[in-house]
């Protein structure tokens, strides 16, 4: 599990969400479904464009049985080793569980998987331009954001990456695909006991809950972006979550936030489960891909995502000064594909991109399928967030304080 830090990660999008340690039956039976061999079989066609009709899925995506072999298939770079850096914790198990051995079996390169966490721009910055400590990056919106303006990526050849093509329009959009693709993240979640006396299905109900609660609710400690985007939404005085993209409103929209009867502040998931078990709390903001498969694991809690929501989602990036460049970009390619994306989702209930891909169980029921049901998740806007950062995190962490 990611450690907290003083450093980038105070306001970042990513949140150090921990898994709880029971095997979670319903991730028992994906896997065992799959099998090692059922996620091998069609990586070797993953590599060209999805072979998609350009038209977005409402019901889940394809099936990616037109994805192409235009690179040629396996072996293509036998003997060769790609470095990337991933996100600590659980996401670096679920990921080597999955992609690094679809990746090693479809192209012959061996995937040397890093976790970290803040110190990845750092280390990128401080090494020698032309001997980077990784070849690919992962980045969530902060991230993506300092790395372009600190130009530690290299820019993204298209030709090379064909399945971009197959990614939702709105996750092309939304910010720059310059430097990086768009591949995974997760919207915030509502997490509530049973016996609640409001079901919450939208962030307004939220704040109703965390009224009337006996124990009040818990909320993420170390970003403040996520519980103030939710805020925002809750309050309704705005289209969408723009009273943190006005600066008159801030001040009303951090005195909003203030008074929410908040009694948990969670640094992982492990201490929201900890939170409902001790009574300190009766509900929580926390994140979907981190409760979806764990929530079975914690008797009388249920979530729901609300369809106008916040999140994040990362960036995949080629770091400047690899020379893997080739195989990089070959890899975020793999990473986009509709195949790959479906077979991850069966060990993570990630929200992904390729409008093609096929969810696992009723996870498509949960997550975007298409650009419009993606554009009701307001997605922190880096550009304008770095000259108010400051402001909202001293403002937050003064709440915990008062706590």
């Amino acid at each position: 599990m990611p450690e907290r830090s003083d450093g980038y990660d105070s306001g970042s999008e990513q949140s150090a969400r921990g898994r709880s340690p029971t095997a979670n039956r319903r991730r028992l039976i994906a896997a065992a479904a799959s099998g090692v061999t059922g996620a091998l079989a069609g990586c070797t066609a993953v590599f060209g464009g999805d072979g998609g009709d350009g038209n977005e899925g409402g019901g889940g995506g394809g099936s990616g049985e037109n994805d192409s072999n235009d690179s040629g298939g396996s072996g293509d770079f036998e003997g060769e080793t790609l470095r990337v850096i991933v996100w600590s914790g659980n996401y670096a198990d679920n990921f080597e569980e999955t992609i690094k051995p679809m990746f090693e079996e479809a192209t012959g390169a061996t995937l040397r998987v890093k976790r970290g966490w803040s110190e990845i721009l750092a280390k990128i910055k401080s090494a020698p331009e032309d001997d980077p400590p990784y070849d690919v990056a992962i980045t969530e919106g902060q991230f993506y954001y300092l790395g372009r303006q600190q130009d530690l990526f290299f820019p993204i050849r298209t030709e090379n990456v064909p399945n971009l093509e197959n990614v939702m329009s709105f996750y092309r959009d939304f910010r720059t695909t310059e430097f990086g693709v768009p591949v995974d993240g997760a919207p915030c979640t509502i997490i509530y006991r049973d016996d609640a006396e409001v079901d919450p299905t939208s962030w307004d109900d939220f704040a109703t809950l965390q009224e009337n609660s006996g124990n009040g609710v818990g909320i993420d400690s170390g970003f403040w972006v996520f519980p103030m985007h939710a805020a925002a939404i809750g309050m309704d005085e705005k289209e969408r979550a723009e009273e943190v993209y006005d600066e008159s409103t801030h001040d009303e929209l951090i005195n909003y936030l203030d008074s929410w009867q908040i009694s948990g502040w969670a640094t992982s998931g492990e201490d929201i489960w900890q939170q409902f078990e001790n009574g300190v709390i009766d509900a929580a903001q926390w994140y979907f891909e981190q409760t979806e498969y764990d929530i079975d694991d914690h008797e009388n809690l249920s979530h729901h995502a609300p369809e106008t929501n916040t999140g994040f989602v990362n960036h995949w990036t080629v770091v400047r000064g690899t020379d893997k460049r080739r195989l990089a970009e070959e890899f975020l390619n793999f990473l986009l594909a509709a195949d790959t994306q479906t077979e991850w989702s069966k060990n993570s209930p990630t929200l992904f991109t390729n409008q093609n891909m096929e969810y696992a169980g009723d996870l498509g029921e949960q997550l975007p399928r298409n650009s419009d049901e993606a554009s009701k998740i307001v997605f922190p806007d880096w550009a304008y967030l770095a000259d108010h950062q400051k402001k909202f995190s001293n403002a937050f962490k003064e709440m915990q304080t008062d706590s």
